[in-house]
């Protein structure tokens, strides 16, 4: 893959009624299972590639550049495995543009068969899948809208998460606005152990191709120009088993890459590369570590298939209407014994009694698998003032319909609720 090539949506790759097996699609189910019989000590195979997901950089600015450097070196691997089978010289990782209209899973996932009658690679089981997904029930707007991250203005903080300081290490830290959502949202939304579904690659295409689509916006937006970030590289396996490693400047800009997006213009070279504010340190903005507004009564929350909801109670001296910012901020958040599902979260008056449609929503929280407990921050500034109100709450409802995931019904808990005015 020497000359650019582009990433297909592969809504282009199926019929208006299918599954209609495009060569390209048939060629990624043949090389799925190719890779799937290799041993999980061969860096190349199915199982290998996805356990490299795991090890992202969660919350910090770094999630993206190490996204993209795994999902390229993933596409070399197929690429070249589709090649071996005789598959299209040009093949190139599809995206899934579960945003732009049509949010359910793409037909060929669906199916059982290949054309042949073969067992279809590139489907999973209602025991692997979340089982909405396979009968084609489509992802709510709450869980694939990317709409809060592309209307940041800046990568950090903001779309791309926080500098990773020294604090990294020791504190949770929050994700990113695309992290949020559509990542871990349509993650978890996959069901448990979502990495190893073949359709998963199309999601992180369609996450790398919305950081390419928030810069093509302009009005300042730009990737980060310090040292911290640009220098910062990451090692990969390559298609050959060569170990090989890029930065996250190298990525950051797709003129460096051999690769473009169906829709979006091709990259253009990079006038300087070396720009000013190089040798700044970055600054550890975090949202959210401003003085106590108000907090939960009664302290943490268990989120299930029910919507929940806190009251807030207003701290000495704090005030929501009249701070220059306002964060909600979600400690000590941690799946239960069933991850996998995502809730709306949203503001309202304190003294409404909630339902179905109260409040404004300001976010979304998902738990795509165990771990340590995490930290979410959501900007509700404008939800705030447009309430206009002392008195506020926070409601979380589930974002998926009843009987879409996998039962028992994922649940989590929120340690701590509170707003701060920065």
């Amino acid at each position: 893959m020497t000359e650019r090539y582009v990433r297909p949506d592969v809504r282009a790759l199926e019929g208006a009624a299918g599954p209609v097996w495009d060569e390209r699609m048939l060629a990624y189910a043949r090389a799925v299972a190719v890779m799937r019989a290799r041993g999980p000590e061969d860096p190349t195979s199915w199982i290998a590639q996805a356990t490299l997901h795991r090890e992202r950089p969660r919350g910090t600015w770094f999630f993206l550049p190490w996204l993209r450097m795994h999902l390229w070196f993933l596409e070399r691997i197929v690429h070249a495995t589709v090649v071996d089978d005789g598959g299209p010289a040009d093949w190139a990782l599809p995206f899934w543009s579960y945003a732009d209209g049509d949010a359910t899973l793409p037909a060929v996932f669906r199916a059982a068969a290949l054309p042949d009658g073969a067992p279809n690679p590139l489907h999973r089981s209602d025991a692997e899948r979340a089982p909405g997904m396979n009968a084609g029930a489509p992802l709510p707007t709450a869980v694939t809208s990317p709409a809060r991250a592309l209307a940041a203005r800046t990568f950090s903080p903001g779309f791309g998460g926080v500098p990773a300081g020294q604090r990294a290490a020791g504190d949770r830290v929050p994700p990113g606005l695309l992290e949020l959502q559509p990542h871990d949202a349509v993650t978890a939304a996959l069901g448990a152990d979502a990495a190893l579904d073949p359709v998963f690659p199309l999601h992180l295409a369609q996450v790398d191709r919305l950081w390419e689509a928030w810069l093509g916006r302009g009005g300042g937006r730009a990737n980060p120009v310090q040292f911290d970030w640009t220098d910062e590289a990451f090692a990969f396996v390559d298609a050959d088993g060569r170990a090989r490693d890029l930065t996250c400047g190298q990525v950051g800009d797709l003129v460096n890459l051999d690769y473009a997006y169906d829709g979006l213009p091709l990259p253009g070279r990079t006038a300087r590369v070396l720009r000013a504010g190089a040798d700044t340190v970055p600054v550890e903005a975090w949202p959210g570590d401003g003085r106590p507004i108000a907090a939960g009564a009664g302290g943490g929350v268990e989120l299930g298939a029910e919507p929940r909801r806190v009251t807030l109670e207003p701290a000495p001296g704090g005030s929501a209407t009249t701070a220059a910012r306002v964060y909600l901020c979600l400690e000590d958040a941690e799946a239960g014994v069933v991850p996998g599902s995502v809730w709306e979260v949203r503001v309202e008056h304190g003294d409404a009694g909630g339902g179905a449609a109260s409040g404004t929503a300001v976010g979304t929280i998902a738990f795509p698998c165990r771990g340590p407990s995490r930290r979410f921050v959501l900007d509700v500034t404008d939800a705030v003032a447009a309430l206009g109100a002392e008195a506020l709450a926070v409601s979380f409802h589930p974002a998926l319909p009843a009987g879409f995931g996998l039962a028992p019904g994922p649940a989590a808990r929120v340690g701590r609720v509170l707003l701060t005015d920065g």
